[in-house]
């Protein structure tokens, strides 16, 4: 059982709308900074996925030893 729509908000068609755009001017970021930091960032990444590589493949050659 439905029943007819109702408006329950008096909120303002997208056409009675007002738009303004402000500009906020903020200043320029140090481009070498950033850089630095992403470069750190992904040398700590293919580090971190070297070591877990690394301490599988031991993992599995230990499995292996063990086995025989």
């Amino acid at each position: 059982m439905s029943r007819p729509y109702e408006r329950k908000t008096e909120r303002r068609s997208r056409e009675e709308r007002k738009y303004s755009v402000r500009a906020e001017h903020r200043e320029q970021p140090d481009v070498d900074l950033l850089a630095e930091l992403l470069i750190r960032f992904a040398l700590q990444e293919a580090g971190a996925g070297r070591a877990s590589a690394s301490e599988s493949r031991k993992a599995a050659l230990e499995g292996i030893r063990a086995q025989t």
